[in-house]
């Protein structure tokens, strides 16, 4: 069984990214919260990194063999896509795949500083009664003080794994935000605002969602139920 962004719900057609004006108390926006169809990928984080399993492209032969995974089957595409996602260099940003918490602790500590207090932030799943996309009232919105945040996204794998990377000399803002769904449906969901876009790629859907061009305002969106998000706790 492979793990990773399986979700229900997930419609390529909402808009994901709103301006920081948008998030505002009473105002209504429309958001889609997928539910998780299997367990939550962050809960089956092994303690201690997989040393007996290997994790790279050259190995994906084998790996394939060992969780009797079909060559060139949906799930083999997705592995490969995963550790090739997990092996790519790109400058000016700090990256890891990670894969317990072991590895998480130590990713951390090598960006912020040995020791450092950190929590991790998520979005509550939404019940599988809630429809692919509906307007939100936004009811509470409570910013969190640290301004040192690592984001890490599920990717598809037979055991979880989180890709986690920040752009170097970037700031993000982090909210707790709290909304009604028109169904009555509460969700206590992480929003992330980041404060300077020039570094991102100009063809990058966002900017056309929000009608504008990289660098001239910030993007905010909501973290998926299946991601989360690292926080520095403040002193």
């Amino acid at each position: 069984m492979m793990m990773g962004m399986e979700v229900e719900g997930k419609d390529p057609d909402f808009k994901a990214y709103f301006f920081m004006k948008d998030i505002q108390v009473w105002k209504t926006i429309p958001v889609n919260f997928p539910h998780l169809k299997e367990s939550d990928p962050a809960r089956n984080l092994l303690r201690k990194t997989r040393t007996s399993l290997p994790f790279s492209l050259k190995a994906l032969p084998s790996l394939l063999r060992f969780f009797s995974i079909p060559p060139a089957s949906p799930q083999a595409l997705a592995m490969e896509k995963t550790i090739t996602t997990c092996e790519i260099e790109r400058p000016g940003e700090y990256r890891a795949c990670i894969n317990s918490v072991d590895s998480l602790v130590d990713f951390v500590g090598g960006i912020f500083g040995p020791d450092v207090p950190f929590e991790i932030l998520r979005t509550s799943v939404a019940t599988k009664t809630s429809p692919v996309v509906q307007n939100y009232i936004v009811v509470e919105v409570k910013e969190k003080t640290s301004t040192k945040s690592l984001p890490c996204h599920n990717w598809p794998y037979p055991y979880a794994v989180f890709y986690c990377h920040i752009l170097i000399d970037t700031a993000n803002r982090m909210f707790k935000v709290t909304l009604r769904g028109e169904n009555g449906a509460v969700v206590e969901a992480v929003l992330v605002c980041h404060m300077d876009t020039s570094k991102w790629n100009r063809n990058f859907f966002a900017f056309r969602q929000l009608g504008v061009e990289r660098g001239t305002t910030k993007a905010c969106h909501f973290v998926p139920a299946y991601d989360m998000v690292v926080v520095l706790v403040p002193n």
